[in-house]
């Protein structure tokens, strides 16, 4: 009897001990399925929202993601602006970071896994970027920050820039007569981070590029560093041409669709590079309100349409968008005349 009731003891012990190796391996093997998912769909940019929970802010791929982000500074197909907005520097990628240097904009690149966690992530070569490390949190539920933005930026600057990165929507706040940046001036339709891929918190521009190479091997027109590998750019472009348009990517605008930059129209990146100097602050937030004066759209583009490689608000004399809108107001203005 003694020897049943031990050896039943030890086949107990043995079924639990292979129960818990069963389990751990299961939840191994869901962990990487998981991991490997949420890869291929931040490549793919297929939006689950799902995995905007399971990921959190800033998951691993996105952390990966800027880092990959920041490393395309040294391209030498990069073209940088002037702090204008204009003016290009001479010298691209590697060759233009003497003149970034020359222009008072040099130094040291960081990045870290959000806003204010300390963790940086130093690159040389590049621009220093300074952020101010707080979140102002959202205490009544509409993204209106509790903290008035007059405290994160001196009046020096014309404009203040707040993005709702749940609406995908972004707001230009100019000041009023007590000198507060209450007076919403400006919208744009964007596209953030997929899965919370662009981080919340306050951050201050700095480099700007005529064109800049990007992760994955497209291009964007008129990018403005927001802070280390997250940026202002157009939609991509899969070469530096401005008829080579991601036209697929251009049709999300209005949703997440980036990994973790904000895509805008070039009409709205050009405005920002040339409206917006180096310092100017940025606010990254989550609301349920796009904004005070709502969320514009973008327009979609037909793929069998001949131009639709073509950003339609590109204002380029050779952009056919801008070519038929000229023609129909010469009509116009002919059927007046007559």
């Amino acid at each position: 009897m003694k020897n049943n009731k031990h050896e039943q003891n030890e086949l107990q012990r043995m079924m639990e001990g292979r129960a818990a190796r069963m389990i751990a391996a299961a939840v191994t093997v869901f962990l990487c399925v998981l991991t490997l998912f949420e890869f291929v769909a931040l490549k793919m940019e297929w939006n689950v929202p799902a995995l905007a929970v399971l990921s959190g802010d800033n998951g691993l791929w996105t952390r990966e993601y800027q880092r990959e982000e920041l490393v395309m500074d040294g391209s030498t197909e990069n073209i940088l602006l002037a702090d204008d907005g204009e003016t290009p520097l001479t010298g691209s990628g590697e060759n233009a970071k003497t003149n970034v240097g020359e222009n008072g904009s040099g130094g040291t690149a960081q990045t870290g896994e959000n806003a204010g966690n300390g963790e940086d992530l130093q690159v040389e070569g590049t621009e220093a970027v300074r952020q101010e490390e707080t979140e102002t949190p959202d205490v009544s539920g509409t993204g209106k920050a509790e903290a008035d933005v007059k405290e994160t930026q001196t009046p020096e600057f014309s404009y203040y820039i707040r993005i709702n990165r749940k609406q995908n929507c972004v707001t230009i706040y100019t000041r009023d007569e007590e000198g507060e940046y209450t007076v919403p001036y400006k919208a744009m339709v964007c596209s953030t981070g997929l899965y919370n891929a662009t981080p919340r918190g306050t951050y201050q521009i700095s480099t700007k590029y005529l064109w800049r190479e990007l992760y994955g091997g497209v291009y964007g027109q008129y990018a403005t560093r927001i802070h280390g590998g997250i940026l202002f750019h157009s939609v991509p472009y899969y070469k530096r041409a401005k008829d080579t348009l991601c036209t697929d990517k251009y049709n999300k605008l209005g949703q997440q669709a980036s990994m973790g930059c904000v895509r805008l129209t070039v009409e709205d990146a050009k405005w920002i590079a040339e409206n917006c100097p180096e310092g100017t602050t940025v606010e990254i937030y989550d609301g349920e309100d796009p904004g005070p004066l709502g969320k514009p759209e973008a327009q979609k583009l037909d793929k069998s349409d001949p131009d639709c490689h073509w950003d339609p608000t590109d204002p380029d004399e050779e952009n056919p968008w801008q070519q038929t809108e000229t023609s129909v107001t010469e009509s116009e203005q002919e059927k007046q005349i007559k």
